[in-house]
């Protein structure tokens, strides 16, 4: 049977709880240095997507104008025009304001069922559901701001406008009603 003097143990278990700190500390610095290296290194590469791909980001512009159902002008608006998977996915998320008689024209290659939201949405739209043949087929007014719940088209439909709340009542646009859009 071995003797072990109690000084030397715990002068030895001091040790090893200093190393085992040192390895924890160590750890705890390697980890943190490869997050940060990590999110710098997305950052970097969100930040080069949108620098070399601005088709995907950047908006086109265009002009809607509304006509009621005898196909009598009403009135038109200046859009940004949402084409891609991305530009739509954000639409007006984020903007804290939204200029009156402007708003965001989506187009869709078919005629689908569509569900919209308003999730990081800080302004109130209203949100006008249009069918191939360009008639308003479904409109939501006054939509609720950062909110989840879904607005859906109800029918299917291809084209998709937001525009400030009480638009639609201020111009008397209503379901029924037509529109045509050109890029400018």
């Amino acid at each position: 049977m071995k003797i072990v003097d109690p000084k030397k143990a715990a002068k030895k278990s001091r040790r090893m709880s200093m190393l085992d700190m040192i390895i924890i500390f160590s750890v705890v610095i390697g980890m943190s240095m490869f997050y940060k290296l990590s999110v710098n290194r997305t950052l970097s590469i969100q930040k080069d997507v949108q620098e070399n791909n601005p088709q995907k980001t950047k908006l086109k512009q265009g002009r809607v104008v509304f006509y009621d159902s005898s196909n009598k002008k009403k009135l038109e608006v200046l859009v940004e025009i949402a084409e891609n998977e991305y530009q739509q996915s954000k639409g007006f998320m984020f903007r804290e304001d939204i200029p009156e008689n402007q708003g965001m024209l989506f187009t869709y290659e078919d005629e689908l069922q569509r569900f919209f939201w308003m999730k990081e949405t800080p302004v109130s739209l209203d949100i006008i559901f249009i069918d191939a043949t360009y008639k308003i087929v479904k409109i939501h007014k006054d939509t609720v701001p950062h909110s989840e719940n879904l607005y859906p088209s109800g029918i299917p439909a291809q084209f998709v406008v937001e525009v400030r709340a009480g638009f639609t009542d201020r111009y008397q646009i209503d379901v029924g009603d037509n529109i045509s859009w050109e890029r400018l």
